[in-house]
């Protein structure tokens, strides 16, 4: 998967080859198909992947913080997701790979569904309200965006990730 997890950040669905997988991970490229069938199931276990990770930093993240005043939890979420991205780039890329590959329909389905259960989750976790939770996903992409392209001053490693997440809380 870790093999997976760095072609297809780096090239998509599209442009990554099983057998650049299979060099990468010194296994045969008809093993990666007798373990995952094609390469489009593949690609969906590794964005699968990327989104359980996401959800175990929010989840950790809310259970830290308890729950104080609104605003907080959704800054304790947005914090614990740029320190993810700080911890692994390919993260961020997944995410957009995992969005770019959308114009396939198995791809979109599974990654609208995955996309709307962190949405839910993110309300069950904070019980913040609709526009909170858009404020909240769009500065996510932003910071996601950010880190992709390592922006200078701009990457999650920065102040500027911690004021984009406190800014974004107060908007609401």
């Amino acid at each position: 998967m870790q093999a997976a997890t760095i072609e297809f950040a780096e090239t998509g669905l599209a442009g990554t080859r099983l057998e650049a997988i299979a060099a990468r991970a010194d296994i045969s490229h008809p093993r990666i198909v007798q373990m995952f069938g094609s390469k489009q199931a593949l690609f969906l276990a590794v964005v699968d992947a990327a989104f359980d990770r996401i959800e175990a930093a929010f989840t950790a993240a809310a259970a830290r913080l308890g729950g104080d005043d609104g605003a907080t939890p959704l800054v304790g979420l947005g914090d614990a997701y740029r320190r993810l991205l700080q911890r692994d780039r390919t993260v961020a890329l997944m995410m957009l790979q995992s969005y770019a590959a959308a114009g396939d329909d198995a791809v979109r389905e599974a990654v609208a569904r995955r996309h709307l259960a962190l949405q839910r989750a993110v309300v069950d976790l904070t019980d913040a309200d609709e526009l909170g939770v858009r404020t909240f996903f769009a500065t996510g992409l932003l910071v996601t965006i950010s880190t992709a392209l390592a922006l200078p001053g701009k990457r999650t490693d920065a102040a500027w990730g911690a004021w984009l997440l406190q800014n974004a809380a107060r908007s609401r």
